[in-house]
């Protein structure tokens, strides 16, 4: 049994990231599982504990920090801090199952720069808006940000575009069947190992360093 792969996807609140993922672990349940994120901001309406985040008290979460439990972690807005659990990557990549990961451009930055030794079994995709309007759209549709927060993410999102270029892959966000699609083409072709060439969905392929 080889070891399993992580599979990252990033991009600006509101682009789609928990839906493509979501249909993704439906689609290879026996082979890829998603990385729950821990955080410690307040769940939003019909949010589960343990299935869309694990919520915990800032505390704990300094706490984790000091004995060394997370992949990753970052504060995200200077308000809450989110982290990626080591224990669940390292239990997945032993037994061969690939893992899911949702997390922030800093998140990826900081396993590139921490974790070297993995980085062959890493691979990174940008999820991009194909405008940023579509994001004011869906974060307004959403109903749970307030106004600042809303236009504090969508400056993140401005900030976040900017290091979409640091990805091996970007995706141009479009309907949820093609962003699932193009998730799949890329997510079959890393496992297999095969080395893919960027279609018109792609704008950019590059080498992990």
């Amino acid at each position: 049994m080889g070891f399993g792969k992580i599979f990252i996807i990033s991009g600006p609140a509101g682009v789609g990231k928990s839906t493509v993922c979501n249909r993704l672990v439906e689609n290879y349940s026996g082979n890829l599982k998603r990385i729950v994120t821990v955080t410690t901001r307040n769940p939003r309406p019909n949010e589960v504990d343990g299935v869309d985040y694990c919520f915990i008290d800032e505390a704990t979460f300094l706490k984790y920090i000091a004995e060394e439990k997370f992949l990753e972690y970052a504060n995200v807005h200077r308000k809450y801090f989110y982290g990626t659990p080591l224990a669940q990557v390292s239990s997945n990549m032993r037994h061969g199952i690939d893992s899911l990961l949702i997390i922030d451009v800093h998140g990826v930055r900081n396993i590139r720069k921490n974790f070297r030794q993995i980085a062959n079994y890493v691979v990174t995709i940008f999820l991009m808006p194909e405008r940023l309007e579509v994001l004011t759209e869906r974060l307004s549709l959403r109903g749970s940000e307030k106004k600042d927060d809303l236009v504090q993410r969508l400056q993140s999102a401005q900030n976040e575009i900017k290091h979409a270029k640091n990805y091996d892959y970007i995706v141009i966000s479009g309907s949820k069947d093609e962003d699932f699609i193009s998730m799949r083409t890329i997510y079959e072709s890393f496992r297999s190992g095969c080395c893919i060439k960027p279609w018109n969905w792609i704008c950019q392929e590059k080498q992990l360093a």
